[in-house]
């Protein structure tokens, strides 16, 4: 077991919100809290030790299940917007490979602690056609070819790699997606970086990726309640007493609300725990936390 500790990234669409998830207090605009990441330039450092969730997986990966040379195939974020975020899509399986030497792409999904204002986020698109994408790009009408997709609170939407999509203004969200953190963005309301510069669009490579005719999954994940995908499962509900990984990989545990302690180290909302893999450990508190387990498919 491993607890984490958080990390924070500014964002220009970014919220004081998240100051609630263990976010950098130094930090006003925080866009995501990092809970679970081991990637290289997000890698969260083990609390109690100076090592780092990738340092401690490259020393022994089977013990977490993993083979040589893998990272931590999850990101679990808290992420949150007081402006819209950029029209985007994730690179594919078979993109990635290609295009990027990454072994999978990146496929998430939001569970929506608080919803969007306007009560929807933008996921697929109106448009058959990748050439009428591209001119609305152009014009800086994207928006008129994007679906306004419903959205409620305590809704769980899975976005499969390939997809058009934008969270939308008020959101946050408990985020998973897997560990290859790239993004192509199609349009961002011309907004400046922090060097007064317009903040880089990848079109080329998002009209590439894009997949016309993929559809995002919504579904209800209440407390008691576990969904499946492809890329990961994961499990909702309020743990007392103890903490248990049934699957044969490491699993992340983290707190959407109320307080653990593990020993007499507190566990906080927002932090995130990892459990090796059939590991059990008693605790102490009451939390409402999700389950995060990767399936290794590729």
């Amino acid at each position: 077991m491993f607890i984490l500790i958080p990390e924070s990234r500014e964002r220009v669409w970014g919220t004081p919100r998240l100051h609630a998830y263990s976010g950098d207090q130094n930090i006003n605009q925080i866009g995501s809290v990092y809970s679970a990441s081991g990637i290289e330039g997000i890698d969260c450092k083990i609390v109690g030790s100076y090592q780092s969730l990738n340092e401690i997986i490259q020393i022994d990966p089977e013990r977490f299940g993993l083979r040589e040379g893998d990272v931590y195939p999850l990101i679990i974020s808290f992420t949150a917007c007081d402006k819209n975020l950029s029209i985007q899509v994730h690179p594919t399986d078979e993109y990635a490979r290609i295009h990027e030497s990454m072994p999978y792409g990146k496929s998430e999904a939001w569970y929506f602690i608080t919803p969007p204002e306007e009560g929807w986020i933008y996921a697929e698109q109106t448009s058959k056609e990748k050439e009428s994408i591209l001119t609305a790009v152009d014009d800086k009408r994207v928006s008129d070819v994007l679906q306004e997709y419903p959205i409620q609170q305590y809704d769980l939407v899975y976005i499969p790699s390939g997809t058009i999509h934008a969270l939308t203004k008020g959101a946050l969200v408990y985020e998973i997606q897997q560990a290859t953190d790239i993004t192509y963005r199609f349009y961002d309301y011309d907004r400046l970086d922090k060097d007064g510069k317009k903040r880089e669009l990848h079109v080329e490579k998002a009209i590439e990726t894009l997949k016309l005719e993929q559809k995002v999954e919504k579904d209800s994940f209440d407390i008691g309640q576990t969904v499946e995908k492809r890329e990961f499962t994961i499990q909702h509900f309020s743990a007392t007493d103890f903490l248990s990984n049934p699957a044969k990989i490491a699993s992340v545990a983290t707190i959407l609300s109320g307080e653990l302690y593990i020993g007499d180290q507190p566990c906080a909302m927002g932090q995130s725990i990892v459990l090796l893999p059939e590991e059990s450990i008693e605790i102490t508190g009451c939390a409402e936390v999700v389950l995060a387990t990767p399936h290794i498919y590729w």
